[in-house]
């Protein structure tokens, strides 16, 4: 169970909340140099935008690690430890129920709406249309970068900083709601908007009710990176097969 007795640091809230929204903003520009390279013609612009992403957001990682350093006297990371099955398998279940409810939402919002897929989703699949350096590096973002990065976040700050001394379920639901923001990249304004965002919502929540619950981040980071990569995979696996 995660420890959050301690104080959180800063000591007011509006700084927290100034610390969060600026690492927010940023996790939210750095795919857009990805965007950039996609429509580049030069390869070495393509890779230059690339590695502008990709410094630009190992920089937000680092970011987000001190100030849950700060604010946290627990390790962040812990040792995994192989032979504890039960911790395994409470991870392996945690994933199992995650999906099945994103597969009730997803049934659910293509019977009220016939909308298939989120707005999330068609860009990592434009992304990811043809094999190139953006292809490939959308994919290593995607399934590897991101998972850390956005569990620091959403994750490690929102459950430090925010209703540490409330509800057991406070910063659960404000992680799943503010996890769902970026990802849906607007306010839902119509009903299939609305469960596209309950889905992200239902994400977030789990791996924050994971992390909470075992108090080691890279529990919900190893969620987090099994989902990315069950969908993004496939669609490396897609364009392969295209370009042969």
């Amino acid at each position: 169970m995660l420890d959050l007795t301690q104080k959180p640091n800063p000591k007011y809230f509006w700084q927290r909340g100034i610390n969060f929204f600026i690492v927010t903003l940023l996790v939210m520009i750095a795919p857009i140099f990805l965007a950039i390279a996609s429509v580049q013609k030069s390869i070495w612009l393509q890779l230059a935008f690339v590695l502008i992403m990709v410094t630009f957001y190992v920089g937000i990682g680092l970011y987000a690690y001190h100030l849950l350093k700060a604010t946290t006297p627990q390790p962040i990371f812990h040792k995994p430890n192989i032979r504890d099955w039960r911790h395994i398998w409470f991870i392996i279940g945690s994933f199992i129920v995650m999906i099945v409810l994103e597969v009730i939402i997803i049934k659910l919002r293509l019977n009220l709406t016939g909308t298939q897929t989120t707005e999330n989703q068609i860009a990592i699949e434009q992304l990811t249309a043809h094999l190139n350096i953006t292809m490939i590096a959308t994919i290593i973002y995607g399934v590897f970068m991101a998972p850390i990065v956005e569990e620091l976040i959403f994750r490690g700050l929102v459950v430090n900083y925010f209703f540490r001394n409330s509800w057991w379920w406070s910063s659960i639901i404000l992680s799943g709601v503010l996890f769902a923001f970026p990802h849906m990249g607007m306010v839902p304004t119509n009903l299939s908007d609305a469960l596209s965002y309950l889905i992200y919502t239902v994400m977030g929540m789990t791996m924050a009710f994971v992390y909470k619950k075992t108090g080691h981040l890279q529990d919900s980071i190893a969620i987090h990176f099994i989902n990315n990569a069950v969908t993004m995979l496939p669609l490396l696996i897609v364009a392969i097969n295209k370009s042969m």
